[in-house]
């Protein structure tokens, strides 16, 4: 692999995989053809250093695959792009703009690895977000490994894109998700069905859907606990348990896709941890007394 006919203003010179030696006339697409972002973007598939072979940015899972992974990174110009979704595991290519970060989040089941492929940024990480005493500086050719319900986020520090893949264990976007933007990543995951910031390993699949007329019933425990841990509620300084908060997102689950007359939340689990949490902080057995409540009423009321 060739370095390019150019330098950057940072601390590594970085490889074109679109600059090679061929003669001028030569029928192969140069490389400056490739210096506008928008021009992948518009035909969405990544040309390979020999000019053949055009290869969709796609989702390939559950098939064999082989790519070439540096030149599909760097190709790759939305903010996120599934590449290969499959049972266990997910890759995904990422773009930050300069100065852009992912966004501080956490993954409660999900072990990550991100490799930087192009650019420079600062990953931070820690148990909890008002702590992230993990600092480093990555660049070019570093890999990054975030245990399972560790707090993190990196952020573009250079002046160029920041060209990452990651892989989840196990999946944690649908399959063949495309993001072009940020702002489009955080509606999708604000809308989810099953909030795309956790996936109990026991249910790796729970993650593929997003379709609003599917009507949730239930959160497990396990699904409870995620949510909790999302709002950073600390069950240790808190007035109530988790059984109490478990038995409020079920309960809340009436304001979703339930009935069409009263659904606010779409099931969304974050929004419905929001509602249960709010009950909770006015009265901290708020569920257990509604509960109570409710058996008088349909006593009252002769309900069965």
């Amino acid at each position: 692999m060739y370095d390019a006919p150019i330098s950057y203003p940072h601390q590594y010179q970085y490889p074109n995989p679109y600059y090679f030696n061929v003669p001028i006339n030569n029928n192969v697409i140069q490389p400056q053809y490739w210096t506008t972002q928008d021009v992948a973007n518009r035909f969405d598939f990544f040309q390979s250093s020999i000019g053949r072979n055009e290869i969709g940015l796609k989702d390939y899972g559950q098939k064999p695959f082989v790519i070439n992974i540096n030149e599909a990174t760097k190709q790759n110009n939305n903010y996120r792009t599934a590449l290969w979704t499959g049972n266990h595991f997910q890759v995904t290519l990422m773009s930050l703009k300069a100065g852009e970060d992912i966004g501080l989040e956490i993954h409660p089941n999900v072990d990550q690895f991100l490799r930087i492929e192009q650019g420079q940024g600062i990953v931070q990480m820690g148990k909890r977000k008002d702590n992230l005493n993990f600092v480093r500086n990555v660049y070019d050719d570093s890999a990054i490994m975030i245990p399972a319900g560790t707090w993190h986020n990196v952020t573009n520090t250079g002046n160029i894109p920041l060209k990452i893949y990651s892989i989840y264990a196990p999946p944690q976007h649908p399959f063949g998700t495309v993001h072009v933007t940020k702002a489009d990543a955080l509606v999708a995951e604000h809308r989810s069905d099953c909030d795309m910031h956790y996936s109990p390993t026991k249910y790796p699949n729970r993650i593929q859907t997003n379709n609003f007329n599917i009507v949730k019933t239930r959160f497990s425990k396990e699904e409870a606990a995620a949510i909790a841990l999302l709002l950073g509620i600390d069950f240790n300084k808190s007035k109530f348990d988790l059984d109490e908060f478990w038995m409020g997102v079920n309960t809340e689950l009436e304001h979703g896709n339930i009935s069409s007359q009263t659904n606010v939340t779409g099931d969304d689990p974050i929004i419905t941890g929001k509602i249960a949490l709010a009950h909770l902080r006015e009265f901290p057995d708020y569920y257990k007394r509604l509960k109570v409540l409710e058996e008088e009423a349909k006593a009252y009321w002769n309900m069965d």
